[in-house]
Parts: C-alpha cells; sequence; structure tokens
C-alpha cells in the first residue's frame, strides 16, 4: 500500500543510486528484474541471496574475471597488455572487495597507480570503463540480489567514473569545484 503524497516504488530513486555521472560513465540503474540481466545464460545457483561474505565476493569476482578474459573489447588489456595472473590476481581483488563491501580493511594497495601503469602501455578508454561496468554489473545481478549486491554495483561505477576521470587529467571528483574570479572579493 502507498503513502498518500508519495510516488508509487517503482518511481522513487534508489538511494544508493544519486543518478549522478561524469565522465560519460555509463550511469548505473539497477535492473527491474535483476534475474533477466543476462538471459541467455542460467542463473548460477537458486538462492539468489545478498553477498554476505568473503565466499560470496570469490565467487562474484572469479566470476567477473573469467567473463572479462574472454571479452573481446577488455580481455585483451588482462592476457597481452598486463598477462594478469588471473590465480595471483584473484585474493587481491577478493580483499578489494571485501574491503569496499565491508570495511575489512584488507586492501593496502595503490588501484589508481595500477591502472595509471597500465595506461601507460595502452590507453584505458572510456569504452573499456563503460565495458568493465558492463560486464560487472551483469556479473553481480547474475549471482546475487540485495543491499551489498546494490553497493558492489554503485560503488563500481563510482570508483571506475573517479578513475577516469583521474586517467584523463581531472580531478577524481565528479562535482566541478566552484571558485572566484580573481578579481572579485566579497563585499
Amino acid at each position: 500500500m502507498e503513502t498518500p503524497g508519495m510516488r508509487p516504488a517503482a518511481q522513487r530513486r534508489n538511494p544508493l543510486n544519486s543518478g549522478r555521472t561524469a565522465s560519460n560513465i555509463n550511469p548505473y540503474a539497477p535492473a527491474a528484474d535483476p534475474t533477466q540481466a543476462w538471459p541467455d545464460q542460467p542463473l548460477v545457483g537458486s538462492q539468489h541471496r545478498d553477498i554476505e561474505n568473503r565466499e560470496d565476493i570469490v565467487l562474484l569476482v572469479e566470476t567477473f574475471y573469467t567473463s572479462a578474459f574472454t571479452d573481446d573489447l577488455i580481455g585483451p588489456i588482462f592476457t597481452e597488455v598486463v598477462h594478469m595472473d588471473l590465480a595471483a590476481h584473484m585474493p587481491i581483488m577478493a580483499d578489494f572487495w571485501q574491503t569496499v563491501l565491508f570495511k575489512a580493511g584488507l586492501y593496502h594497495r595503490n588501484a589508481l597507480a595500477t591502472h595509471v601503469n597500465i595506461n601507460a602501455k595502452a590507453p584505458l578508454t572510456l569504452e573499456h570503463f563503460n565495458r568493465w561496468l558492463q560486464l560487472w554489473t551483469l556479473t553481480v545481478d547474475s549471482l546475487f540480489t540485495g543491499e551489498k549486491a546494490e553497493l558492489a554495483k554503485v560503488q563500481a561505477h563510482q570508483i571506475g567514473g573517479s578513475m577516469h576521470r583521474r586517467l584523463t587529467g581531472k580531478s577524481a571528483s565528479n562535482y566541478a569545484t566552484i571558485s572566484l574570479r580573481p578579481d572579485s572579493r566579497m563585499r
């Protein structure tokens, strides 16, 4: 039952999604039916619950990177540019996402520096970031649903936007700084 004066639930804004974007990163929009995110592939597992622990995070990152490695657009970055050892990379990414989602404090590296080095070898374009985000969102939706699953998608879009802005020489913030002209003074 809807409260008088409130918009219907389908029209209310997701509290985790501000709708703001920067750097032309595709905005995150929650799927109306996450079970239809990848209609040509069956869901992994039948429970479709929220991300709850490290095992869930490991499943998420392993599923994502398996897909990313074979992707025509971003796969070559992992396989031909970085020559990534997927088995060695998984614990690092699990630490990262466990820290992002559960504030575990396990990730102590500099993700931006890593991507600056990759960008120096092969420029990471807007299309690369958008494809990464598309695959990440589809993977999350194919495995999980709930608050942490939504947070994983929102955070990925925020991190991706920030990283893309930094790699293109802009501020990490998606907000423009307001400043006064040098000749203006408060009166």
